[in-house]
């Protein structure tokens, strides 16, 4: 095999993320020979369990079919991936795994948690949540960084976020307007557990994937690609309204200004549009919902007193932090601390806090790194992208032609996702300091798919300049 061929065909290191046989051929300069992706480059078992996994972890199966409840098919799935992973990298003579700057991070806040234990308020509770909800979301986050290694595997878990959420907005949109699973009256709970069990974290949910949906929408394609996503958009931002969060509307609006300004769709129309839609829209949502808004700064709005209550957890959290900065209490212990007052929940109500009083600064500061990376990762990708589109949008051709490996519909999506995921953590972020969720699973497929996105620019273009140096060599040879 030529070495031409084994770069191609996925040895070096640079498997799956090669550059197509229509950019391969661009850059020969006789008559290219017909390229065949082989079946390990299109698919393997890594890859099959990750997207198994993904579509357990967001459709949920378990909670909405009967006797499925205690079935582990979503933690199948990864052992699946996870053997799948080191078999493909082993039978190539590579590391079981990439070590990026954010896998590194990822570990390296596990093993805050670990050495927190012992001296937190409960090690034994401490422990049993590293090991139910921090282990899983590790190697889940290692399994990703591994399999998703094209535009294709970005956009197919995309698609099954995107959808799953659409879906489940059909339901809920559904059960409100028939006063079925209600939360404080009036208060659009999710039909399962998850993503949506509460009104408060499905908010949070909807601000941190509805960039998604409109990514499909800003993208050019097929119209019925578009409308689905234009549909599930307006499905999404209907029940961040039915859940009447404030943190989750406060993420939405934030999500929404990021979205238009990064992907540069703050166009004169789009204005127009937007203040046309708001002038429809705004008149008709109850009063309800107006009167819920109106407590973020008005305590006495607010009948149920949550306000005032997470204000005081909020004090207690950062209080905590002073009393043990080095240490925290533990992985989930300042739940179960007595705080004075607080009647309903012991959760510190904001993720910054969560991390800082439970495992310290240690802790907080490798947290803030990756949500640091997250954005840069995304916005890297934007930009890095967004010439060559904006110059051919405008009918112009790049100043050179670009070598990235990847063709002009591969191009257009990634820049596209760029803007969306720095959407999608601005989202996060904002509705993230009003609730309990740096331990979830939103934050990391956030951050997987920000830096996946970057990463198969970055091999896509290392691969491509590999391929011509090698083409240079084989002609100085003949």
């Amino acid at each position: 095999m030529s070495p031409r061929e084994r770069l191609t065909f996925g040895h070096g290191g640079v498997t799956a993320v090669a550059p197509r046989p229509s950019v391969i051929a661009a850059a020969l300069t006789h008559e290219p020979q017909p390229v065949r992706l082989t079946r390990i480059e299109t698919w393997d078992w890594g890859w099959g369990g990750l997207l198994l996994f993904s579509i357990l972890l967001f459709f949920r199966p378990q909670d909405q079919i009967p006797g499925f409840r205690n079935a582990h098919f979503s933690d199948m799935a990864a052992i699946i991936g996870l053997c799948g992973m080191a078999f493909v990298n082993l039978s190539r003579r590579e590391p079981i795994t990439r070590l990026t700057p954010e896998l590194v991070g990822v570990f390296a806040l596990a093993a805050v948690i670990l050495v927190t234990t012992p001296l937190s308020f409960w090690p034994g509770g401490a422990l049993d949540a590293f090991q139910t909800i921090f282990v899983p979301v590790a190697f889940g986050f290692m399994l990703f960084v591994n399999r998703v290694t094209s535009p294709r595997r970005i956009e197919r878990i995309c698609w099954v976020i995107v959808t799953a959420f659409g879906y489940f907005s059909v339901w809920i949109i559904v059960n409100y307007l028939r006063g079925v699973n209600l939360v404080e009256g009036n208060r659009a709970a999710g039909p399962v557990d998850g993503f949506f069990e509460n009104p408060n974290d499905l908010a949070l949910n909807l601000a941190a994937f509805l960039p998604l949906a409109l990514m499909f929408v800003r993208r050019p394609g097929p119209p019925l690609r578009r409308l689905l996503g234009a549909g599930i958009s307006l499905l999404m931002l209907t029940v961040v309204v039915l859940t009447k969060s404030r943190g989750g509307l406060l993420g939405t609006v934030a999500m929404l200004v990021t979205f238009l300004l990064v992907s540069r769709s703050l166009t004169p129309g789009m204005l127009i549009a937007l203040v046309v839609g708001g002038m429809l829209v705004l008149p008709v949502l109850p009063e309800s919902f107006w009167s819920r808004m109106a407590s973020i700064t008005d305590a006495e709005l607010d009948p149920t007193g949550s306000r005032e209550e997470r204000k005081q957890l909020l004090e207690t959290a950062w209080q905590v932090f002073l009393d043990h900065p080095l240490t925290g209490v533990g992985m989930e212990q300042f739940q179960n601390l007595e705080v004075a007052g607080v009647r309903r929940w012991r959760e510190t109500h904001n993720a910054l806090l969560q991390v800082a009083s439970e495992l310290g600064l240690a802790g907080a500061a490798v947290f803030l790194f990756l949500i640091f990376r997250t954005f840069t990762a995304a916005i890297w990708t934007q930009r890095t992208l967004s010439w060559i589109y904006r110059r051919r949008r405008r009918g112009k051709a790049p100043p050179v032609e670009p070598e990235d490996g990847l063709d002009d519909d591969e191009r257009l999506f990634l820049q596209t996702h760029g803007a969306a995921m720095a959407a999608c953590i601005v989202g996060w972020f904002v509705s993230a300091l009003f609730a309990s969720v740096a331990y979830n699973w939103t934050f990391y497929y956030v951050l997987g798919l920000a830096v996946c996105g970057r990463d198969v620019v970055r091999a896509r273009a290392r691969a491509y300049a590999q391929l011509k140096s090698l083409v240079r060599q084989e002609r100085a040879i003949a």
